[in-house]
């Protein structure tokens, strides 16, 4: 599989696994060492770990009645060999990911985060 196919299926398993409410998906999907943040003030960030998406993923948080309608548009907006940068625009969300080459896999490394304006 090349790089960019497996930039984007690691991509799709994050949220695509958030509508399923797939935990195994989600875990896949992202790093042990996730920072998931969200700037909300001067004073308030948000920051979730890999663990606290997982088991959000798990208790359906994110579980959508037609996962496979969920909006999911996916770009991937740089890379090299070893690193990605990747936007999701989803039902929700908009999300900058950062993936790095672990192993030869793909992980997410990084998300910052916020709501898609109305």
């Amino acid at each position: 599989m090349e790089d960019s196919e497996a930039i984007r299926r690691c991509a799709l398993d994050y949220i695509e696994g958030w509508y399923e409410g797939r935990a195994d998906r989600m875990s896949q999907a992202l790093s042990p060492y996730l920072a998931k943040r969200r700037f909300v003030s001067d004073q308030e960030i948000w920051d979730v770990s890999k663990d606290w998406m997982v088991e959000a993923t798990e208790n359906g948080k994110g579980r959508i009645d037609e996962p496979q309608k969920g909006r999911k548009e996916i770009s991937i907006l740089d890379q090299t060999t070893t690193m990605a940068n990747v936007k999701i625009i989803s039902n929700k969300f908009i999300d900058y990911l950062h993936l790095a080459k672990f192993n030869n896999t793909w992980r997410i490394i990084n998300v910052l985060w916020d709501y898609v304006p109305d």
